[in-house]
């Protein structure tokens, strides 16, 4: 059996990561049988892999048969706090956003096919758009996917737009028209894309002359449809394309640079 995946990568390493995934601050303790139905690999790769991985530290079985996170994670969650905390100053400026709209205000960047949340503020009104740091989200639908995906070269997006379509089932002409609109307003907004009733509006982190970042951010606010009239749209984008200028001053987290 060929270690290697079709796409390129190591399949002992994308299963090991499988299995990893199959933990939740919800559920950290597993039996094997958990981890077979949550990864859908053979109950044989499975007990491989936790062998393996509990020789790292990465988790431990114990004797009652359940397997459990490992005391190597400490160092991992460490550094990763580390290079992926959004700098105070920036934060600070974010929740300013999240009450001058109303709405939570998110930054994203984009992860292979996917889009991932590396800082938030939360809306101050009790009916809001949910998200936490490190969600991992679609980007088929949305408006902050539409303005990632503008960010991208030609070439490199035609190519990510069909992989995405790919994999989630959507319409690969509707995800480029998406982001050729974003890409000519400098913002984008869509209501109800990801679930009924809920909008966002997003715009690029703009790095004129300065240091960019690897990956291109943006951000964007979410919340209820029902507050994103069309007459709060321009206030949005004026609001949001004002906190992006700061916090392109005012640092985004150290592993984005």
């Amino acid at each position: 059996m060929s270690p290697t995946t079709d796409g390129g990568g190591i399949r002992a390493v994308n299963r090991a990561w499988q299995v990893l995934r199959a933990f939740t601050p919800e559920r950290m303790s597993l039996t094997l049988t958990d981890l077979v139905r949550e990864t859908g690999l053979p109950r044989t790769t499975v007990l491989r892999l936790v062998e393996t991985l509990a020789g790292e530290g990465l988790v431990e079985s114990g004797a009652d048969g359940r397997v459990r996170v490992g005391t190597s994670l400490i160092a991992f969650a460490a550094f990763a706090e580390t290079a992926w905390t959004v700098p105070p100053a920036s934060l600070a400026r974010m929740r300013a956003l999240a009450a001058e709209t109303g709405e939570t205000v998110s930054l994203y960047v984009r992860q292979g096919t996917r889009r991932v949340v590396v800082g938030q503020a939360p809306s101050p009104n009790s009916l809001r758009h949910v998200v936490e740091p490190g969600d991992s989200l679609t980007m088929s639908v949305g408006s902050a996917s539409y303005v990632l995906l503008s960010l991208e070269p030609a070439e490199e997006r035609d190519v990510l737009v069909t992989r995405i379509a790919a994999e989630c089932g959507s319409d690969p002409e509707a995800l480029r028209a998406g982001a050729r609109a974003a890409a000519e307003r400098g913002w984008c907004v869509t209501h109800g894309e990801r679930e009924p009733g809920n909008s966002g509006l997003a715009v690029p982190v703009p790095f004129p002359g300065g240091a960019a970042p690897a990956r291109p951010p943006v951000l964007a606010v979410g919340g209820p449809t029902v507050r994103f009239t069309e007459d709060k749209i321009p206030g949005f984008v004026h609001a949001v394309r004002r906190c992006a200028e700061d916090i392109a001053r005012t640092g985004l987290p150290p592993a984005l640079y």
